[in-house]
């Protein structure tokens, strides 16, 4: 006999599928390999209607390395577009609106299929933040604004400037931590 709270999520689901229509879905695995531990990502998925409020975005800490990637998918109902932007945060550096996944962009297509093609992957590694197809092509999404301080004193960091960046960052680089909590 089925429990009534499985029921219950089957109807749901079914209801949102009714209602949704035909959508397309787009699936990234978010990897951290940055050189410390400690990467954040609060994101939301924008664009499309009902359905892409019901996607799957990361929210809060990335663990370090390949066995703890985020699985991302974006929702979006057939004819829109729809994006999943996000807060970054790093060893003190913040990054607002940084796009993590865009159903525009010529790649996104090769992101449908993680069972047939293999997974696309958004990879923090080298200060910046590349998308990765499972045929080898991709994307530098951005440069992140990793700043080098030559001293640290309790929460305080002197000497501090941000090294050159061959591309435009992957977002807008915010000052503070209190930006970053304004999402």
């Amino acid at each position: 006999m089925a429990r009534p709270a499985a029921v219950a999520v089957a109807v749901a689901l079914a209801a949102i599928a009714a209602v949704a229509g035909a959508h397309e879905s787009y699936y990234v695995s978010v990897e951290n390999h940055l050189p410390e531990r400690g990467m954040k990502l609060v994101c939301q998925a924008a664009g499309g209607m009902f359905l892409t409020e019901l996607s799957v975005v990361p929210r809060g800490r990335v663990p370090h390395g390949k066995a703890g990637r985020r699985i991302t998918e974006l929702m979006v109902e057939a004819g829109r577009d729809g994006w999943v932007r996000c807060n970054w945060a790093y060893a003190g550096n913040y990054v607002a609106g940084l796009v993590l996944l865009d159903s525009r962009w010529p790649e996104a297509g090769r992101c449908q299929d993680p069972g047939g093609q293999g997974l696309c992957r958004v990879v923090f590694e080298h200060d910046a933040v590349f998308l990765k197809t499972p045929d080898g092509g991709g994307r530098v999404i951005g440069d992140l604004p990793v700043k080098r301080c030559r001293g640290h004193w309790l929460l305080f960091s002197t000497g501090c400037s941000y090294p050159d960046h061959p591309h435009p960052y992957a977002g807008r680089r915010l000052g503070n931590a209190f930006q970053y909590f304004a999402f």
